[in-house]
């Protein structure tokens, strides 16, 4: 009996001891604030504040980005992001500590991460609140918060003295000026640029994403100059890799080989110390030298980096019949020439634009290679041209003095039909550009002699 009021009483006293422990607990809401301000103190603590190679999504290169936070609230952000005048190299805003989904890191006011955020309509994968996972040494881990299946690790790694020092900010900002800077109806042309290896007479050609930092390695080819390259041997090389700058050079982070006359070249960094605007235009027939040329070296081997427009892109613009509605044929400030333009003023009752490229219609009459229109009747005007050369995705023609129409057309439709196509094709030359799009193919036609635009559907 002794033995059982023992046991009772010890039971008694562990519950009492068990009662009193959890009124002890600190509440939720103490408890939240104590890991708010644990978190804070961390990001505050490195002198010299946080390093962190920002990779938004799995496809798209790395960010530099140097962050030093207070205990107020303020944050300091330093960025190799080109844009905005500069203002996203060195920005001061304020963060706070949230704790909805656990402890948040959240950057209020509108910064390089926002700028990231934005890119495609803010579809890139950017984001400007990151979810605290935890510590790892001396690092802090943060992952996005949308990102549900995937999310974007971020590694905040104490930065050492005078990082700052590392940024290539004049490399990116000058490659801005490679951007294609005409209307770019319905979403911008991705810049290509031909690196010539000049010591060894060849040309690699690569689409670039600047924004993004990713390019796609398409072909390399025997010449210095465009029609060189067409003219002479080229090889294939379909190479994909992300890229950041790191000390004045444009680094990749999957290097690629090719072979070409024998001789194997590797494509690993460049580096890029001089920029003019100096090239010439990407117009054959221009006299200008207005555009950017950058040169430096490739593994101790001189390069020169210019703008192109040659682009596998659009090698599938093939012989076939093409059209599309005629007010999908755009001027330099993106007009439709239909809306407010040459055809709506000179052939107001075109209703289609025609582009019959290398194949027999079933009217004998029409030219293989003619150029016109679509009347609102259905008839059919056209001009002839003969093509000088079709190689990658470069189309050259000479439009010819000769005028074929399915029906007997009004006073003065030749004149018009000639001034009209005289204006779309000067220069004698575009370029074709698949354009995506679900359900059915799209060719997106570019004339760098008056930056012209116009879509044709095969």
């Amino acid at each position: 009996m002794i033995k059982k009021f023992l046991y009772i009483g010890i039971i008694g006293i562990v519950l009492m001891a068990c009662q009193d422990d959890g009124n002890d607990l600190p509440s939720v809401e103490e408890r939240t604030s104590v890991a708010k301000e644990e978190l804070r103190s961390d990001l505050v603590a490195p002198a010299n504040g946080w390093h962190l190679e920002y990779q938004p999504t799995p496809e798209s290169g790395s960010f530099f980005i140097l962050m030093k936070f207070d205990a107020n609230g303020n944050l300091n952000i330093k960025s190799d992001v080109p844009g905005g005048g500069g203002e996203f190299y060195d920005q001061d805003i304020t963060y706070r500590i949230d704790a909805a989904l656990g402890l948040e890191l959240i950057l209020e006011n509108y910064a390089v991460f926002h700028h990231l955020f934005e890119l495609d309509q803010a579809t890139f994968g950017a984001e400007f609140e990151f979810l605290y996972k935890g510590k790892e040494g001396e690092n802090l881990i943060f992952e996005s918060i949308s990102d549900f299946t995937n999310p974007t690790i971020l590694t905040f790694t104490p930065a050492s003295a005078g990082e700052e020092n590392d940024f290539a900010r004049e490399l990116p900002e000058n490659l801005e000026n490679f951007k294609m800077s005409n209307p770019q109806i319905f979403g911008p042309i991705l810049p290509s640029q031909q690196l010539i290896l000049v010591e060894r007479n060849v040309s690699m050609f690569w689409t670039i994403d600047l924004d993004k930092r990713n390019l796609i390695a398409e072909f390399a080819g025997t010449g210095t100059t465009r029609d060189e390259v067409i003219n002479g041997n080229r090889v294939n090389i379909n190479h994909t890799t992300k890229f950041t700058y790191r000390d004045g050079q444009l680094v990749l982070e999957e290097p690629f080989k090719f072979v070409l006359n024998n001789i194997q070249n590797t494509i690993s960094s460049v580096a890029l110390t001089n920029f003019s605007m100096t090239a010439p235009d990407l117009c054959a027939s221009s006299v200008l030298n207005e555009s950017p040329l950058y040169e430096g070296s490739s593994n101790l081997i001189t390069v020169n980096m210019v703008n192109t427009l040659l682009s596998n892109r659009g090698n599938e613009f093939t012989n076939t019949l093409y059209s599309v509605n005629a007010q999908f044929v755009f001027d330099a400030d993106g007009n439709s020439l239909l809306d407010n333009g040459s055809i709506g003023q000179k052939l107001p009752n075109a209703s289609g634009f025609i582009f019959v490229y290398g194949v027999e219609l079933n009217n004998p009459d029409i030219p293989i290679y003619s150029v016109g229109f679509i009347m609102d009747d259905g008839e059919l005007y056209v001009r002839e041209f003969q093509p000088t050369s079709t190689k990658v995705n470069l189309v050259q023609m000479t439009l010819l003095d000769q005028y074929y129409y399915t029906a007997t057309p009004p006073a003065g439709t030749e004149q018009s039909l000639m001034e009209i196509t005289d204006e779309i094709f000067q220069g004698g030359e575009f370029y074709a550009f698949d354009e995506p799009v679900d359900g059915f193919k799209l060719f997106r036609l570019f004339n760098p002699c008056n930056k012209y635009e116009f879509f044709l559907v095969p």
